[in-house]
């Protein structure tokens, strides 16, 4: 996640229709830059799940389900220190892993779901979720997009809680407090350097852990620092 990137996101939400939310701009920015069809940004506390902002009403009936059910790569997001990449909500290990939410958005014209948790230190807020129309993994820019665009999700859900101007956009890349999780960026890294999918990266870190027997965020600072690097 490169800070002129970051910026250049920022950017852009800013510069989205200002009529619209802060959030609400978000979500209609990650739908271009993660060629998504539907995108969310839900606060989550015990489970508990509330909307936003989205891109539209298709974003939060799929959150919804997943909530109700207790199945999905949202639901799953919530507490977890990596993105939930689903490539397609309808193949056969998405129905093994989400049966009930699988089953239930057939009527809908979705396939690959990427939900990225939102975090604050280590304390976790929200899910960051966009549906695509298409199957498939997310690519290296993709998924440093999601990043950055989970960045400010986090960061508006804290401002709206703090209740603060509703018109200002947070200044959030100056900032520790919305560092994404090693894991993911390392993720990130891997799949550039590999030009493999993040699934594939993240197996790649894992299997790297395993042999090494050592932890994972270790790996995953090892490989923000360059300390190692992993091949094919």
């Amino acid at each position: 996640m490169t800070s002129s990137r970051a910026h250049l996101i920022a950017d852009r939400v800013r510069e989205f229709d200002s009529t619209e939310s802060v959030g609400r701009r978000i979500c209609n920015v990650a739908v271009d830059l993660l060629d998504s069809t539907a995108v969310s940004i839900a606060l989550v506390v015990e489970n508990v799940y509330t909307p936003i902002a989205q891109s539209g009403d298709l974003a939060v009936a799929l959150d919804e389900q997943q909530f109700a059910l207790g199945d999905g790569p949202t639901f799953d997001a919530r507490k977890s220190p990596i993105a939930i990449i689903s490539t397609d909500v309808h193949d056969a290990s998405s129905r093994m892993r989400w049966p009930a939410f699988s089953h239930a958005v057939e009527q809908f014209d979705i396939r690959g779901v990427f939900a990225f948790p939102l975090r604050i230190g280590n304390a976790y807020i929200g899910v960051f979720t966009a549906y695509r129309p298409v199957p498939g993994d997310p690519n290296a820019q993709e998924y440093a997009d999601g990043l950055i665009l989970a960045a400010l999700a986090a960061a508006e859900i804290v401002r709206l809680q703090a209740g603060e101007d509703p018109d200002g956009i947070p200044e959030i890349f100056d900032a520790g407090l919305y560092d994404q999780s090693p894991l993911q960026v390392a993720a990130g890294m891997v799949a550039e350097s590999l030009n493999c999918s993040i699934v594939e990266a993240l197996v790649r870190i894992r299997s790297r852990a395993f042999v090494d027997g050592t932890a994972l965020n270790i790996i995953a600072q090892q490989v923000l620092g360059k300390e190692i690097t992993l091949e094919k």
